[in-house]
């Protein structure tokens, strides 16, 4: 008789203690969780150049700079550079601009060796004031994640090479140009940054003085 009688007592005190739970959570919701506002990004940075062959002229991506004879550079000594801005969490206007930074070393065989990831760890880049490379756009109402293509146009590197004369004792090469796309938004607050790194061969007409020396010592 006594377990009859405490079997749907039993029962009772299980749904009121779960419709207690259920009513706890109501007047006590958790507080919901917050997405992190996200920043626009910087993707695929490229550099383009116009290409002249027997008059044709070709536009395509550039993977190194190669020195000629006659002291010019192949594809060109202009280029663009492309990159694709990728809205973030809410619509915006943005102010892209770039930086050109050059890593300068003596023209020597060990440094034509190496790539360049291993050169870039050896020698410290630099600015240089011959170079105008504050080329800037800017981007209006740039949707959460749309895709916009954004193209700077007509770097120079004809000032960069005039400082570096043929035949000088100890010749100096800017052997890599790194290439920053940087983004603002409106508050002047800097959100993204993303490089482009690509090679400068020099002719072998500077490959004499010096260039069998040794890497110096650090």
């Amino acid at each position: 008789m006594l377990c009859q009688f405490f079997r749907p007592l039993g029962s009772v005190l299980l749904v009121l203690a779960a419709s207690a739970c259920i009513y706890g959570q109501e007047l006590n919701p958790s507080p919901p969780q917050r997405a992190e506002q996200k920043s626009p990004e910087i993707k695929l940075v490229k550099i383009f150049a116009w290409h002249v062959v027997n008059k044709n002229r070709k536009y395509m991506e550039v993977q190194e700079f190669r020195e000629t004879q006659e002291l010019h550079l192949i594809p060109s000594s202009m280029f663009d550079v492309k990159c694709e801005l990728v809205g973030g969490s809410d619509v915006g206007d943005y102010f892209l601009w770039t930086t050109v930074d050059f890593l300068v070393a003596p023209v020597t065989r060990a440094y034509e060796q190496m790539d360049n990831s291993t050169i870039a760890s050896s020698v410290s880049w630099g600015q240089m004031t011959e170079m105008r490379d504050l080329k800037a756009t800017t981007i209006y109402w740039l949707r959460p994640k749309e895709t916009r293509q954004v193209v700077v146009k007509d770097l120079d590197l004809r000032p960069i090479l005039i400082t570096f004369p043929v035949g000088e004792d100890g010749e100096l090469w800017p052997w890599l140009v790194r290439v920053t796309v940087h983004v603002m938004d409106r508050s002047g607050k800097q959100i993204a940054d993303a490089e482009r790194i690509v090679r400068l061969v020099p002719t072998s007409a500077r490959k004499v003085s010096r260039y069998n020396d040794p890497l110096l010592s650090r």
